[in-house]
């Protein structure tokens, strides 16, 4: 695209995303190209027509982007903005008052990112081996049988009664659980897999087979919490006018099972990840764009963020603020397990 029809391009996706009224000629003369005549404007605009990337919706209306024109602005114009100093501070202030636990930090995720972009977010928690062993008891209750009660960090509690091959008394059970809260503090799933490994037939082995199947189920359960806020925010949008509209979005938000496996899937390929209009492969968000991110305590532990707006979505600020919210984020959980 020549260089003229790009910042074109550029001035009517700004000037949309503030008005939300199609684009005048006048309007980008008066406001970005005071050095080019309405006639030339006109003639680039109707190029931008032609090539697919805006639209006008009827003769005497200005132009507004097609799905085309945001993807072009998105790959090719757009610039990240850094999160304001004064957005910046909020979103210290909010992390420092949450306790470091995946439930809290979650929840307060997609308050922020709410608060902050306008529009609805949807947090998954962090998913990974970043569990770990924070204290054990066992207890006897028949001979062959022993409550395995596990706490893990992040006060994430699993009771379980396990049979074991031989019997043993809870005299044993009581030194062989302060030998392992010795040796098992702070590791996780990986470790005591790698411990597991090493250990020959026994009890022991057997308890510890299961305080690897309790971490390993903290662990999946943490990638399935899903927390979504700022609903209200797409009310006050008037592309959302129209209530059906509104509650196609709301069917994939309450969906959780359905809307884990798709952020997953976008965010898959990548670290920051824009779906605009009809790029989404979910009929309901059609009229939507996704931002998303991750985000998480280690590049191996992690969630996904995201913003879900109209098109006509402030992509630049947007991502500057979901970057700014993860980076803060993940320091505070890392918090939990340092």
């Amino acid at each position: 695209m020549q260089s003229r029809k790009q910042e074109i391009l550029k001035a009517v996706v700004r000037e949309f995303t503030v008005t939300a009224s199609p684009v005048a000629s006048q309007a980008l003369v008066s406001r970005h190209f005071l050095n080019l005549s309405s006639a030339t404007v006109r003639s680039e605009l109707s190029g931008l027509v032609d090539l697919g990337y805006l639209i006008q919706p009827h003769t005497s209306a200005g132009r507004i982007p097609t799905d085309r024109g945001y993807r072009y602005f998105v790959d090719f114009l757009m610039e990240a903005e850094p999160a304001p100093p004064a957005v910046e501070a909020y979103i210290e202030a909010e992390f420092r008052s949450t306790p470091p636990d995946p439930q809290s930090v979650v929840e307060k995720v997609a308050t922020i990112a709410a608060t902050v972009t306008r529009n609805a977010s949807v947090v998954t928690g962090p998913q990974g081996g970043l569990v770990r062993v924070k204290h054990l008891d066992l207890v006897s209750l028949e001979p062959e049988d022993v409550l395995v009660v596990l706490v893990a960090e992040g006060n994430l509690i699993r009771q379980q009664v396990v049979r074991v091959s031989s019997p043993i008394r809870q005299q044993e059970l009581t030194r062989l659980s302060s030998r392992l809260n010795r040796e098992l503090a702070g590791r996780d799933r990986d470790e005591l897999e790698l411990r597991l490994n090493r250990l020959g037939e026994g009890v022991e082995k057997e308890l510890l087979g299961s305080l690897v199947e309790a971490l390993s189920l903290f662990e999946s359960r943490g990638g399935g919490m899903v927390v979504h806020d700022g609903v209200r925010n797409l009310l006050k949008q008037p592309e959302f006018a129209e209530s059906s509209r509104l509650h196609e979005v709301l069917e994939v938000l309450e969906e959780t099972r359905y809307l884990v496996a798709l952020l997953q899937e976008l965010a898959a390929n990548a670290d920051l990840q824009i779906v605009i209009g009809s790029e989404n492969r979910t009929q309901q968000l059609r009229s939507c764009a996704v931002v998303l991110t991750t985000w998480g305590p280690s590049r191996r532990v992690q969630g996904v963020l995201g913003v879900v707006g109209p098109t006509r979505l402030d992509y630049g600020a947007t991502v500057g603020r979901l970057q700014a919210i993860a980076r803060q984020a993940g320091a505070r959980l890392a918090e939990a397990y340092a």
